[in-house]
């Protein structure tokens, strides 16, 4: 009779599972349920910007509002595609394993830096078409939306450089830890 060679190695992983620390637990966990809020928030911007522009485009039927539209909906694509690769293997651990959970942390910290340059790189080439559509399509409100970015533009740089800064310190503890 052939042995269950599936079931031998759950036996074994089983036998060899160590207890993980409730604090790293508790981290990993914390962390799986910002990703599912942060999922929720992109449904909701997908919605509420995506479904506001062509809801515009429809109320001002004209080729600029449905070039804005369809622009939207690239960037949208765009962050979804990116966004769905980039959460690829980072919301469970493997195995029940302190090493794994310190794994999956420094992956998911990994991931978070990619994310902010993603969503840095996104955001100029937003901006670069928005001031373009501006430009080209409304010179009355054209200062004040020129003005709102001017004024969000160094805002978003500082926290996504502080963001990277507390991400790149928590990646370097958890080399540090997974080194021990």
């Amino acid at each position: 009779m052939m042995p269950d060679v599936e079931l031998e190695t759950w036996r074994r992983q089983w036998q060899a599972e160590t207890e993980v620390p409730s604090d790293l637990r508790r981290k990993v966990e914390r962390g799986s349920r910002a990703m599912r809020l942060m999922l929720a928030m992109e449904v909701l911007v997908t919605v509420g910007i995506g479904g506001g522009s062509v809801v515009w485009a429809v109320r001002e039927p004209r080729v600029e509002m449905w070039v804005l539209a369809a622009a939207v909906w690239l960037f949208v694509a765009a962050a979804w595609t990116f966004g769905m690769i980039n959460r690829r293997g980072t919301w469970s651990p493997t195995a029940i394993s302190t090493a794994e959970f310190v794994e999956l942390s420094i992956l998911r910290c990994r991931r978070r830096l990619a994310a902010a340059s993603f969503g840095v790189g996104l955001y100029f080439v937003e901006m670069a078409f928005d001031l373009t559509w501006i430009y080209r399509t409304s010179a009355r409100r054209g200062p004040l939306a020129v003005g709102i970015r001017a004024v969000a533009t160094p805002i978003f740089l500082v926290g996504v450089a502080r963001y990277r800064s507390k991400t790149k310190a928590e990646l370097a503890g958890l080399l540090e830890l997974r080194g021990e």
